[in-house]
C-alpha cells in the first residue's frame, strides 16, 4: 500500500493547476492519504467507474471529503437504493421535461447575447464576463428567479464546495437553505406564482409514492440542485476556454466546423472533469489490489478518470475525433450520474459554437495571474483574454 500526503483542497499544486496536480499520481493505481482523517484515492478510469456503480459495497451518504456540513443526508444524491431512485425520479421528470428545455434555451440565448456583446471589445475576463453569466442564466431558469439573485447563491456554493472552514461551510448551508425555503413557502401559499416549470414551484407541491414531500425533503432537493447548477457549468466552461486559448489550432477548427461543437464538448469535458466525489465502504472489499475496510472513505476524482492513459491515449491533449470521448465520467457514473448532464453538455456546445463564430485567435493576456482552486469542484477564478477585433 502506498501512502501519500495529499489534500485536494489545500495542496499547493492544486492551486497551480488542479488537473496536473492529480496527474502526478499516475504511477499509483491507488494510494492512501492521512489528510482530512484519511481516505483512499483511485486513479484508474475502470476502478473509479466500478466504485461509483457498486451501490452494494459503497454508500453515498457523504459525497465530499470533508463532509459538506448540511444537517442530514442530502436528497437524493446522498441516499442509497432503493430510496435514492424514488426521489431521483422526481428531479428527472423536471429536468427531462419542460423545465429542461426552458433551461437549455435560456443558456443558449445567453451565450449568443454575450458573444455579440463581447466580440467587438477585443478583451474580457472569460470567467466573469462569459462563464458566470451562463451559469446565472441556467440557475435563474432552473429556479425561475431573477438573475440578480444568483450572485449571493454562487458565493454560498463556492464556500461549500471549495472551503474547508467548517464555520464558513455551515453559514453557507444555512443561508442557502433559508433562501430556497422562503421561495418554496411563497409558492406553496400562492404568494409567488409560477408556470410549473421552475424547480422550486415543482417542489412546493410534489409527491413521491403518493405522499407530499416534507419541507425538509423539498429543501434538500432544492439545495442539491442549486449547488450543482451554480458551480459545474461555469468551471467547465472556464477551463475549456483556458485550454483553447493555449491551442489555437482547436480554435480554428471549431470556427471552420461548427457542427463538431457537440463532439468537442464531450472531449473537453473529459479533459477537464472538475468534480471529485466520495464514497464510503459499507463492507470490506478489494479494489485496485488493496483491501478497503468498511467505513473507509474513497475519493473518486473524475479528473483522474478522464485523463487515464489506460483508457484515453494522449489523455492531456484534446482530440475532437476521439472515438470514446463520450465514455467520460465528468458527470459521474451509475445510479448517481448527474441529472443535468444533458443540459450542461448542450450549454458548453452552444458556448463553443457561438464564441468561435465571432472570436478566434484569442489568448490569455500575457500578464495574467490565474487563480485556481481544488476541493469538491475544481475552479478557475479569472481568465483575462485578448483577441484582435
Amino acid at each position: 500500500m502506498s501512502v501519500r500526503d495529499f489534500n485536494h483542497h489545500s495542496d499547493p499544486a492544486v492551486r497551480v493547476d488542479p488537473f496536473t496536480a492529480f496527474d502526478r499520481f499516475r504511477d499509483e493505481r491507488v494510494f492512501w492519504t492521512p489528510d482530512l482523517d484519511g481516505f483512499w484515492v483511485l486513479t484508474r478510469h475502470t476502478d473509479i467507474r466500478a466504485v461509483l456503480r457498486d451501490t452494494d459495497a459503497f454508500s453515498s451518504q457523504h459525497t465530499s471529503i470533508p463532509p459538506a456540513g448540511w444537517p442530514r443526508p442530502l436528497m437524493p444524491v446522498e441516499l442509497d437504493p432503493p430510496d435514492h431512485g424514488r426521489y431521483r425520479a422526481l428531479l428527472a421528470r423536471c429536468l427531462n421535461g419542460k423545465a429542461g428545455n426552458v433551461i437549455a434555451k435560456a443558456v443558449e440565448a445567453e451565450s449568443a447575447r454575450l458573444v455579440e456583446r463581447l466580440a467587438p471589445l477585443g478583451e474580457c475576463d472569460l470567467v466573469v464576463d462569459f462563464a458566470r453569466p451562463l451559469q446565472n442564466a441556467l440557475f435563474a431558469a432552473l429556479f425561475d428567479v431573477p438573475e440578480e439573485e444568483t450572485k449571493a447563491c454562487a458565493q454560498w456554493a463556492d464556500d461549500l464546495l471549495q472551503d474547508v472552514d467548517p464555520d464558513r461551510r455551515s453559514r453557507a448551508t444555512k443561508d442557502f437553505m433559508a433562501y430556497v425555503g422562503r421561495a418554496i413557502t411563497e409558492y406553496s401559499t400562492g404568494e409567488r406564482q409560477g408556470d410549473g416549470s421552475g424547480l422550486l414551484d415543482l417542489l412546493s407541491s410534489a409527491e413521491v409514492d403518493g405522499e407530499p414531500l416534507t419541507r425538509e425533503q423539498a429543501l434538500d432537493m432544492a439545495f442539491l440542485m442549486g449547488m450543482a447548477s451554480l458551480d459545474t457549468l461555469t468551471n467547465s466552461v472556464s477551463f475549456t476556454f483556458r485550454y483553447l486559448a493555449e491551442n489555437p489550432e482547436h480554435q480554428h477548427r471549431l470556427a471552420a466546423e461548427p457542427a463538431i461543437a457537440g463532439r468537442a464538448a464531450e472531449e473537453l469535458l473529459r479533459l477537464h472533469s472538475v468534480v471529485s466525489v466520495a464514497r464510503t465502504a459499507i463492507k470490506d472489499i478489494e479494489v485496485a489490489g488493496v483491501r478497503i475496510r468498511a467505513g473507509d472513505r474513497v475519493l473518486c476524482s473524475l479528473s483522474l478518470a478522464g485523463r487515464d492513459p489506460h483508457n484515453y491515449p494522449e489523455p492531456a491533449e484534446a482530440d475532437f475525433d476521439r472515438s470514446n470521448s463520450a465514455t467520460h465520467v465528468a458527470f459521474g457514473f451509475g445510479a448517481h450520474r448527474c441529472l443535468g448532464a444533458r443540459v450542461a453538455t448542450q450549454g458548453l456546445a452552444a458556448a463553443l459554437r457561438d464564441w468561435h463564430s465571432s472570436i478566434v485567435d484569442y489568448r490569455v493576456r500575457p500578464d495574467a495571474d490565474l487563480v485556481m482552486d481544488g476541493g469538491a469542484v475544481c475552479s478557475l477564478e479569472n481568465l483575462p483574454m485578448v483577441w484582435t477585433v
